[in-house]
């Protein structure tokens, strides 16, 4: 199963469970987190949401093996799936925290900038290769990540794909914390747990008030999707992502 599933003392546990590529993500596991989401988001007994990928790798983004056999066509549903569940993330009435080790790099550092808090193992690695494979970011990222770290730093991880480490996470805001690898679970856990004493409809409501935007949300998601389906379709991409497919390891 590419997803596990687990629930403790009001904490919903949503492990990504693709080891073998680092959590990378294609339709099947997209389709399965987000059915899992809303399962989560529909159960009462659930008053907060943890989304990991374990000890090895948080996400990797997208499975770029799988992304050759894709046509622009196929590339935009799988993206359009993948914006659908980062909006899911953002707009579900309980809290998703998100606990990081090992690399969240792409789409894994998008869907965690989605949630809303991070935590992480001091083995995490942000970073967003995209312009590496003459692509660029989605899930609102381009809009996130200046408000997380500021303009500068958004500026240095997205265009210049610079790999941030745990403590420069925090140093940043990237991260609100960074706890012992073998910690983070139950640190996450935790946190969820404090979540649950408070008043489910309070949380909801104020989360509703800090993710209100200036500017249209579907603005920011369109027009990334334009920008990264186009990128997908262009020569340049499709020879990185046809290299990446002889890479060793």
């Amino acid at each position: 199963m590419p997803l596990r599933t687990s629930t403790e003392r009001g904490v919903r546990t949503l492990r990504l469970d693709r080891s073998e590529v680092l959590n990378a993500f294609d339709l099947t596991l997209l389709a399965e987190l987000r059915a899992a989401l809303a399962a989560a988001t529909a159960d009462d007994t659930v008053r907060a949401i943890v989304l990991t990928g374990g000890e090895r790798a948080f996400c990797t983004g997208e499975d770029l093996r799988a992304a050759q056999q894709l046509d622009a066509a196929a590339f935009r549903r799988q993206i359009e799936e993948l914006q659908r569940l980062a909006g899911e993330l953002r707009d579900a009435p309980k809290p998703v925290i998100a606990a990081v080790a090992g690399p969240a790099y792409g789409g894994g550092l998008e869907l965690a900038v989605n949630c809303d808090v991070r935590i992480a193992a001091p083995s995490a690695r942000f970073a967003c290769p995209e312009t590496r494979w003459a692509l660029t970011v989605t899930n609102g990222a381009s809009l996130l990540l200046r408000r997380l770290v500021g303009d500068g730093w958004a500026r240095e991880i997205v265009l210049l794909g610079t790999v941030v480490d745990a403590e420069t996470a925090l140093r940043i805001g990237l991260v609100t914390r960074v706890l012992a690898d073998a910690e983070l679970a139950a640190g996450a856990q935790a946190l969820g747990e404090r979540v649950a004493e408070l008043d489910p409809a309070a949380v909801a409501a104020t989360k509703r008030l800090l993710n209100a935007d200036p500017a249209p949300w579907t603005d920011v998601l369109d027009a990334e999707l334009e920008a990264v389906v186009a990128g997908f379709a262009a020569p340049a991409a499709r020879a990185r992502l046809a290299s990446f497919g002889t890479r060793r390891g």
